[in-house]
């Protein structure tokens, strides 16, 4: 049976917080109190030359009919809250909603849904906010606006669930939501209309709760696959000027909704080819993208191939025909495995955005949602349908920062927005607060439609994540966006709040010195002392507290070459170090404990100020501690010795000149007392200070 008629509906229930604010307006004991509020302070509203309770009530839904038609929501609620737009009022005029708890947010992003049914005509912008005061400020009033956030309806005279993200600062507590519902200025009204407020609900999820059954299948959703021997296993997507991507299919359904975590980019202009990889044969691929949004795909078949304008954009079989109109012998596309679907051009003038992108393995059929035909149908044939999100971009994107008390500047102290930012570049910014302030972190926004709703047609159009401030250098105050967000439009919200700057740990200085047996050194792995180095050259070692910070990666090929152990030919590690050290020495190993010890070139004289890399290359360590009959000599290990820059080697300083009085008093390094007279090399203590005996 085909379900791709379209246009029934889901009411999803959402992951409600702990704090459960869902207002149904079926039981009054849900709210504290109805009203009105007007942000404007000379509002009749607030003088008192208006009654506003006369201006909000709750009444019968005027409409509880189910729809069949796009986007709209059946609302089955018998008692819904109405309020009379007043065109005495401000355009922020609005229901007043007093929780029965104050909640409090901080500053991860929530969403709040909230069904509006406006008549016919009325399609202004409906605005959401939040009043209440930070509970570490005595004297603010609860009635203070601590967010504004707007939302658009999809249809006028019907519900719609409109979604309304919002964040606050992480002291703030929710008392109250004010629904505006219309934010056009009502200088030039005459009269006043009537809007409907149901079911708010506070959610993690920024879906709407009440959704068509967009991009249709015509099996169910759920269906697994009813043979073995054909699989869809990957997709492979190559664009021009695009790093070319694979995504792996899923093979325990027949449809993947991939649209989440699979996201093929390109230019409008731009050619894309699409491959798959196919687990069987005499089967085609069809390709459909929805350049409308509007939550189908239409094939339009001119000439025997793809249309201009058609949404099913490339096939290799159709008719007998493949999208570019040329004759095909057969529907068997599949060749060593792999179905290779003709280019298609992302047609010029393409809006910059996110679309969604449906990939088919199916026989002889036009349909997005699969051959439905009896004797052919996609379930039975082996075929699969996988989705993915195409995002259609500029060479360059836009850049912004909104914030209060602070800015969010370039390293260089000039605005994100002064230069052109290259689409997928990593981008550094920096926190400068106004005085008297510092900073929690920054919410980054990106993806396109910033101000619209986070998801269309149930495809993400944007995505925000918030960057602690332990995220920043503390140091420089800077960051570095990750390129994978600069995917689109970016905004920033700098979050500072009264207090001091972050300030970098104080650099303790005081120096450890071991010595033992003519063999030491301060030993390190991943920034702990582990050890006393062995196998050295009888040298004073010092190393700083606390330990650096010290990062080791390796880049492996086939391991270690058993003929000689050569590094520099089988295995270049990375040390990155944190400070001013210099780097004396590495101790190479294996989990089974064979190892051998190598120094820098040209003994202590590598210098590594701030954050530097170091790759060992040519260091050849024909050291027979290597067994070739270790099992683990692909996996070796390596760390590191290290001294701090600037500091001598050891202490100088003159033999002491020991006196029976001070018999007693001098003890090496391991706690052991010396004798009078027996003093030999090393590191001594002595009445409390560290002297050196050569």
């Amino acid at each position: 049976m085909k379900t791709n008629h379209i246009l029934s509906f889901v009411f999803a229930l959402l992951p409600s917080l702990a704090f459960a604010q869902h207002i149904t307006f079926e039981n009054t004991d849900e709210y504290r109190n109805l009203g009105v509020y007007d942000t404007w302070e000379q509002s009749p509203f607030r003088t008192g030359i208006l009654d506003g309770s006369k201006f909000v009530a709750l009444t019968a839904n005027p409409d509880m009919e189910e729809k069949d038609a796009p986007g709209v929501a059946t609302n089955a609620s018998e008692n819904v809250l109405a309020v009379q737009r007043s065109r005495f009022g401000s355009n922020t005029f609005g229901a007043r909603i007093d929780l029965n708890e104050p909640f409090c947010l901080g500053t991860s992003k929530k969403y709040v849904h909230v069904l509006v049914n406006k008549p016919e005509g009325e399609g202004g912008v409906v605005m959401l906010i939040g009043l209440g005061k930070r509970h570490d400020w005595e004297y603010q009033k609860p009635e203070t606006e601590q967010f504004w956030v707007t939302a658009s309806l999809s249809t006028q005279g019907q519900w719609n669930d409109l979604v309304f993200p919002i964040t606050t600062n992480e002291s703030v507590d929710v008392h109250s939501f004010v629904v505006v519902p219309d934010l056009a200025s009502p200088h030039l009204r005459t009269s006043d209309f009537i809007a409907y407020i149901d079911d708010i609900e506070v959610s993690d999820s920024p879906k709407p709760r009440y959704q068509v059954i967009n991009y249709p299948l015509n099996f169910d959703s759920n269906q697994t696959p009813t043979r073995t021997d054909r699989a869809l296993n990957k997709l492979s997507f190559t664009s021009t000027d695009e790093l070319s991507k694979d995504v792996t299919v899923p093979t325990a359904t027949v449809y993947n909704n991939l649209t989440e975590s699979a996201t093929v980019f390109a230019k409008a202009g731009g050619e894309v080819t699409v491959k798959m990889t196919y687990k069987g044969a005499w089967m085609s691929g069809y390709v459909y993208v929805d350049w409308d949004n509007d939550g189908q795909f239409v094939p339009v078949i001119a000439n025997n191939g793809a249309a201009e304008g058609s949404e099913l954009v490339s096939y290799t079989f159709l008719s007998g025909y493949n999208s570019n109109g040329i004759a095909q012998t057969n529907g068997n596309s599949v060749v060593n495995g792999v179905i290779t679907c003709p280019a298609f051009t992302v047609p010029e003038g393409t809006q910059p955005g996110i679309y969604r992108m449906r990939l088919k393995v199916d026989w002889d059929c036009a349909d997005a949602g699969g051959n439905d035909n009896a004797n052919n149908l996609l379930t039975a044939n082996g075929g699969a349908v996988a989705d993915v999100l195409l995002n259609v971009h500029e060479s360059n994107v836009s850049i912004s920062a909104n914030q209060l008390n602070g800015d969010v500047l370039t390293p260089e102290g000039t605005a994100l927005s002064d230069a052109p930012i290259p689409f997928g570049q990593a981008v550094k910014i920096k926190m400068v607060p106004a005085p008297d302030f510092t900073y929690t972190g920054v919410v980054i926004t990106h993806g396109y439609n910033l101000d619209g709703s986070e998801y269309v047609r149930d495809n993400r159009q944007y995505r925000s994540v918030t960057i602690p401030a332990s995220s920043f250098d503390k140091i420089t105050h800077e960051y570095t966006i990750p390129a994978s967000y600069i995917d689109g439009e970016v905004r920033i919200e700098g979050l500072f709040t009264p207090g001091e700057m972050p300030q970098p740990d104080e650099e303790d200085k005081t120096i450890t010195v071991t010595y033992k047996n003519g063999v030491s050194g301060t030993f390190y792995q991943g920034g702990s002392e582990v050890a006393v180095g062995r196998g050295w050259a009888a040298k004073e070692w010092v190393s700083a507290e606390p330990a650096p910070i010290i990062t080791i990666s390796n880049n492996a090929n086939n391991g270690f070459n058993t003929t000689n152990f050569n590094l520099a030919r089988d295995r270049t590690f990375t040390i990155s170090v944190s400070g001013e050290y210099i780097i004396t020495g590495y101790r190479i190993y294996t989990p089974a404990g064979w190892g051998a010890t190598v120094t820098t070139e040209g003994g202590q004289s590598a210098v590594f100020s701030g954050e530097q890399t170091l790759v060992v290359s040519d260091l050849n360590t024909k050291s027979t501690s290597f067994s070739t009959a270790d099992a683990n000599l692909n996996n070796p290990t390596i760390d590191v010795y290290i001294v701090d820059e600037g500091t001598s080697v050891g202490i100088e300083g003159p033999t002491p000149k020991l006196s029976p009085i001070d018999e007693g008093s001098v003890y090496d390094l391991s706690g052991r007392q010396m004798a009078n007279g027996k003093l030999t090399k090393g590191i001594y203590i002595m009445k409390g200070r560290k002297v050196a005996v050569r």
